[in-house]
C-alpha cells in the first residue's frame, strides 16, 4: 500500500506492506519515530494526522487521543494498518535540540589524564607533533556524546551530542533486545552506525580537519548498545541465565564493524581500515562499560574509601566498593526518568519543564531553553512528585487525592493550548521507578556489607542525575536519607572514562582489571529485593 508522508515541509511517498504497521514501514525507510513503548500504543509520541485516505480508529487511539484529535485524523502509527492508500502528516516531537549531557564534575582534565591515573610520557611521544587525533564515544540507550581530542596534547578540539535513533525501536535495551531477537538487527546496527557516522562528521567540521587523521577511537557502551553495534545476536541476552556474546575489551578498525555503511561517508576503505576501534569492557550483560568507565574515573580503583556510584536511566546500574572490592548491579528502572511512559512525558528537549515547586495550589515551573512548555522530562517528574506528597496531594501510599484522581494535577499548557498534566498513572511509574533503584542500592548496601554511614562518596552519574534536585530525590525516597551531604555529580562519566582510555593506555588496562574483579548480583535471584521494593514503593514522609 503506497503512503505519502508529509514531514518537516518535505513530501515522500513509502510502500507499507501487508499486516504491516506505518510505524514499521518509516523505521523501514529509515524515517525516524520516536516509539519509547516500542510500538506497544500506550506512549503516544509516534502520532501521525491522516490528511487524505482512511485510517480505521483503533482501541489504542481511543484509549491515547479524544474526539477532536480523533476527528482530526489523529492516529498512532504504531497500531494503524492502512488498507487504502493515504496521506499522512508526521506529528512526533522535535528531538534535535535534545539536551545531551557531554561533561561534568568528573571529567578527563584539560590535559586529557583523568583523577587518578597518571600521565602517559609515552602515549603523548608517540603522537607528538603527528596531527592525529582521536574520538571518545559514550553511546547511551537514549543519546550519543562524543569527543575529538588530539593525542599528543589530549586537547579536545571538537564535541558533538545527539539522539540514538534506536529509540524508534523502543526506550529501554529490553525492547533493543528483542527487536533484534524479532529480526531487526541489522537495521539496529545501521541506525547506531549512521549516527556515530554523522557526529564524526560534525566533529570533522568543527575541528577542520580531515578523515584520514583520525587514528583512534574508544567506545564506552552499556552491553546492548555494544552487541548491536558490533551485529551481535541478542538472543542470549534477553532470557535467563541472560549471556552475553562478548564482553571483552574488543580491538578492530572501523572498517571491520561498520563495512558497507560507510559508503558516502567521510572515510574510505583504507582510511577506515587504519582507524583503530577499541570497545571498553563490560561486567555483566545488564552492567556494562559504562559503568566500568564511571569506576575508572571516579577512582575506585585506587581508593580505600567506600563510595557508590549510580547510573540512572531506564536501566539503573550501580557499584560500591573501593581498590580492595567491588560489586555491581542493574535494576529495571524504565523510562520514567527520561520522561518515558509518562501521559505528557518527554525526553531534555528546549520547553521541557525540569524544575518544578508548588505554590496556593499553582505550578511554577522552569523549561529547558526558557521556551513554552512541551512536555515533563525526569527531573520534572521527580519535581512534582515530590511537591505533591510535600502538599498531600499525593498520600504515602501513591495515591492522588479526590480532586485530581480523574483529571489530573494539571501543571501548564502547551503554546497550542493543549493541557500539561501529571496523572495518576505517572505516580504510579514514578513509584515503580524510584522503587526499583531504592531496592537495588539497599541490597547492594547489605551485600557489601555496609552502611551509609560508611560511604566517604556517592557518584551520580547521567544526564537524570546532572540535573537531579538531590534533596527532593531523598525526600520522595528515591535516595536513602544517609546521602545527603555525600552526593557528588559526576555528570558523564562513561565519556569521561572513554577519553582517558583513548588517550591513556595504563587507563585501558585499568578498565580491563575494574570489568574482570568487580563481581556482579543479580536482583532477581536476591532473596531481600522484593522486601525492598515493596518497602519502596511508598513514598517517605
Amino acid at each position: 500500500m503506497k503512503i505519502k508522508i508529509v514531514n518537516h515541509g518535505k513530501i515522500m511517498e513509502i510502500e507499507c506492506q501487508d499486516n504491516e504497521t506505518i510505524l514499521d514501514a518509516l523505521k523501514r525507510e529509515d524515517i525516524y519515530v520516536p516509539a519509547y513503548c516500542a510500538g506497544r500504543g500506550t506512549c503516544r509520541k509516534c502520532r501521525i494526522q491522516l490528511l487524505e485516505g482512511d485510517l480505521e480508529v483503533t482501541q489504542a487511539d481511543q484509549k491515547a487521543f479524544d474526539a477532536a484529535s480523533l476527528a482530526q485524523g489523529v492516529r498512532l502509527s504504531c497500531q494503524a494498518r492502512p488498507k487504502t492508500e493515504c496521506t499522512i502528516l508526521l506529528c512526533t516531537e522535535d528531538e534535535s535540540d535534545f539536551d545531551i549531557l557531554t561533561t561534568g564534575a568528573i571529567s578527563a582534565d584539560k590535559d586529557g589524564k583523568a583523577p587518578g591515573t597518571g600521565t602517559n610520557a609515552k602515549d603523548k611521544e608517540a603522537f607528538a607533533g603527528s596531527g592525529t587525533y582521536g574520538v571518545a564515544i559514550d553511546i547511551g540507550t537514549t543519546t550519543i556524546a562524543m569527543e575529538l581530542c588530539e593525542l599528543a596534547s589530549g586537547r579536545t578540539c571538537a564535541q558533538d551530542s545527539r539522539i540514538n535513533h534506536q529509540r524508534a525501536y523502543g526506550a529501554d535495551v529490553i525492547s533493543r533486545i528483542q527487536a533484534s531477537v524479532d529480526g531487526n538487527g541489522k537495521l539496529l546496527k545501521m541506525s547506531i552506525c549512521r549516527d556515530l557516522l554523522s557526529g564524526i562528521l560534525e566533529l570533522t567540521k568543527q575541528a577542520e580537519i580531515s578523515a584520514g587523521q583520525i587514528k583512534r577511537m574508544v567506545i564506552s557502551a552499556n552491553t546492548t548498545m555494544c552487541h548491536l553495534l558490533m551485529g551481535y545476536p541478542c538472543d542470549s541476552l534477553g532470557a535467563s541465565p541472560f549471556t552475553p556474546v562478548n564482553i571483552q575489551t574488543i580491538y578492530t578498525d572501523v572498517y571491520s564493524v561498520m563495512g558497507e555503511m560507510l559508503e558516502g561517508s567521510i572515510f574510505t576503505p583504507d582510511m577506515a581500515k587504519q582507524t583503530e576501534l577499541v570497545i571498553l569492557p563490560g561486567i555483566s550483560a545488564f552492567v556494562g562499560a559504562d559503568i566500568v568507565a564511571g569506576l575508572l574515573v571516579c577512582d575506585f580503583a585506587k581508593s580505600e574509601d567506600i563510595c557508590m556510584l549510580i547510573d540512572l536511566g531506564t536501566n539503573g546500574e550501580m557499584a560500591i566498593g573501593n581498590k580492595f572490592r567491588r560489586i555491581a548491579t542493574s535494576t529495571a528502572a524504565g523510562p520514567a526518568f527520561e520522561g518515558g511512559n509518562i501521559s505528557c512525558g518527554t525526553g531534555s528537549v528546549k520547553g521541557a519543564i525540569y524544575a518544578v515547586t508548588l505554590e496556593d495550589k499553582a505550578m511554577a515551573y522552569k523549561t529547558i531553553g526558557n521556551e513554552a512548555p512541551v512536555g515533563i522530562c525526569g527531573t520534572g517528574v521527580m519535581d512534582i512528585t515530590a511537591e505533591l506528597i510535600k502538599h498531600e496531594i499525593v498520600d504515602e501510599t501513591g495515591l492522588l487525592c479526590d480532586e485530581y484522581f480523574e483529571t489530573g494535577v494539571p501543571v501548564g499548557k502547551k503554546s497550542c493550548g493543549e493541557p500539561i498534566v501529571f496523572t495518576q498513572k505517572d505516580v504510579r511509574e514514578i513509584q515503580l521507578a524510584k522503587a526499583a533503584v531504592r531496592a537495588g542500592i539497599e541490597v547492594l548496601l547489605k551485600r557489601f556489607g555496609t552502611d551509609c554511614s560508611s560511604l566517604k562518596t556517592i557518584y551520580l552519574s547521567g544526564g537524570f542525575g546532572f540535573r537531579l534536585d538531590v534533596e527532593k530525590a531523598i525526600f520522595v525516597g528515591l535516595l536513602p536519607e544517609g546521602f545527603g551531604g555525600k552526593i557528588c555529580i559526576a555528570g558523564n562519566s562513561s565519556l569521561a572514562g572513554a577519553k582517558a582510555c583513548l588517550l591513556h593506555a595504563d587507563c585501558l588496562k585499568t578498565a580491563k582489571v575494574l570489568a574482570e574483579e568487580t563481581e556482579e548480583i543479580s536482583l532477581g535471584n536476591d532473596a531481600d529485593f522484593n522486601d525492598y521494593y515493596m518497602d519502596a514503593m511508598c513514598f517517605e514522609q
